[in-house]
C-alpha cells in the first residue's frame, strides 16, 4: 500500500521498469514463452497502478502528509 508522494514516484518508476523489460522481452521470445513469462509481470505492473491509482484518488478532504 503506497502512503506517500515518494513511495508512489517509486511504484511509477517500478512500472516503468517492468514494461522496458516487457518491450525487451517481445523481442526475443517466441509468442509462448513470451506469454508465459509476461503473465506474472503484467499482473504486477495492473497490481502497482491500481495501487497508484488509489493512492491518487484516496481521501482529498485530508490533509497529504509528505
Amino acid at each position: 500500500m503506497i502512503q506517500s508522494d515518494d513511495q508512489m514516484m517509486l511504484a511509477q518508476e517500478c512500472v516503468a521498469n517492468l514494461r522496458r523489460i516487457l518491450l525487451e522481452a517481445r523481442q526475443v521470445h517466441s509468442r509462448q514463452d513470451y506469454a508465459r513469462m509476461a503473465q506474472p509481470i503484467l499482473l504486477e505492473v495492473q497490481q502497482r497502478e491500481q495501487e497508484i491509482l488509489e493512492y491518487l484518488s484516496g481521501d482529498l478532504e485530508q490533509p497529504v502528509a509528505s
